[in-house]
């Protein structure tokens, strides 16, 4: 299986997390990629068997770099993907509004987690590895 992770990290903490879970994907012997969206445009996004999308918050919603990545994504219906936002408030509706964006391009949403951070440049909360170990679990058992 290929898997493409395509992320947004302003401070780091979202990029630690995505570095820490393609480990883990690829000791799982799957073939995987990532990029951040500073990296690679929209409609260059390499063909995956699943994809991981991962922002961070600003407040409060997905930063509009994430955002409009998003919509440029060309329709890939009936690709399976899975959402990880890092935030400082858990009630955060950013896994909701990137969900309506690729909903829209007729993906079908597997798992989502949210990592809090301690403050608005971090630190990641102490258990971020437990929660990203129970998220790869979730998806590729």
């Amino acid at each position: 299986m290929k898997v493409c992770i395509v992320y947004e990290s302003k401070y780091g903490n979202g990029k630690k997390c995505v570095e820490y879970l393609q480990n883990i994907i690829k000791a799982k012997g799957y073939d995987i990629d990532s990029f951040s969206i500073r990296e690679i445009k929209p409609n260059l996004l390499p063909e995956a068997d699943f994809y991981i999308f991962s922002s961070p918050t600003h407040i409060g919603n997905v930063p509009w770099k994430m955002r409009r990545f998003l919509k440029k994504i060309k329709p890939i219906g009936g690709i399976k993907y899975a959402l990880m936002t890092t935030c400082i408030n858990p009630d955060t509706k950013v896994i909701q509004k990137m969900e309506e964006i690729l909903s829209k391009k007729g993906m079908i949403k597997i798992s989502e987690t949210k990592i809090k951070v301690k403050g608005m440049k971090g630190p990641l909360e102490e258990k971020y590895k437990e929660k990203l170990d129970a998220f790869a679990e979730e998806i590729f058992g």
